[in-house]
């Protein structure tokens, strides 16, 4: 959504809030109207209809509605699942073990969850082989013992630190291939895991629009 976008959709949400707030149902739904035919399906207009068609009594057909717009945010939210595979296959296990929390909160009943649990799962196991391998590390030949600490962060999902270790080894001797060759990886995952982080936005708008008609269908019960 570019600036010009938002701006419009700000003023909607303003006019639309201020109307609702006077009870003044023919503005609401005119406004909501008027947009629709410029945006069909767009969510903020059908919110705002919903809503007032619940003020208004008309049941059955807010419900009818909210179940649309449930049914495709629900399709969207498909995407936490997507991003957790993401992130999971670029090492950031963390960010993984986030996103797919949020699809499964949002999508209990869906067979997918029981894929994404089962990948939660073994990130769990991961984590606690990482751990027992981490109080072993003091065996490890002295030799080896930075490299392997650079690759317990990657798995952990501590890249920035990962690359401090890597940077340190390279620093000491230069023409390590193995060092170098990890450090290259690990500046590719910061930089597609800064590439994730720009998506929050859409990802925050989601949640809300999920919890928006969550809320709507309480008052509508």
């Amino acid at each position: 959504m570019d600036a010009n976008d938002r701006k419009e959709k700000d003023a909607f949400l303003a006019q639309a809030e201020a109307h609702l707030k006077r009870n003044d149902w023919p503005a609401v739904l005119d406004l909501a109207q008027r947009r629709l035919e410029r945006l069909p399906g767009d969510l903020d207009a059908r919110m705002a209809i919903c809503r007032v068609w619940i003020q208004q009594g008309r049941m059955d057909e807010a419900l009818e509605m909210l179940g649309e717009m449930e049914e495709t945010l629900a399709c969207f939210s498909r995407i936490y699942a997507f991003l957790g595979d993401a992130c999971l296959k670029k090492g950031m296990r963390e960010e993984a073990v986030r996103y797919y929390r949020k699809f499964i909160v949002l999508n209990p009943d869906v067979p997918l969850a029981g894929d994404v649990s089962e990948k939660l799962k073994s990130i769990e196991e991961q984590r606690e082989t990482a751990a027992a391998e981490g109080e072993e590390e003091a065996q490890i030949p002295s030799a080896f013992q930075t490299a392997t600490l650079a690759e317990l962060y990657i798995r952990q999902g501590h890249l920035p630190m990962a690359a401090e270790v890597l940077e340190a080894i390279l620093r000491k001797e230069p023409q390590q291939e193995r060092a170098a060759g990890m450090l290259r990886e690990v500046r590719e995952m910061i930089r597609r895991e800064a590439s994730a982080q720009r998506a929050a936005p859409v990802i925050a708008e989601l949640s809300r629009w999920l919890e928006n008609i969550v809320r709507l269908r309480v008052h509508a019960a």
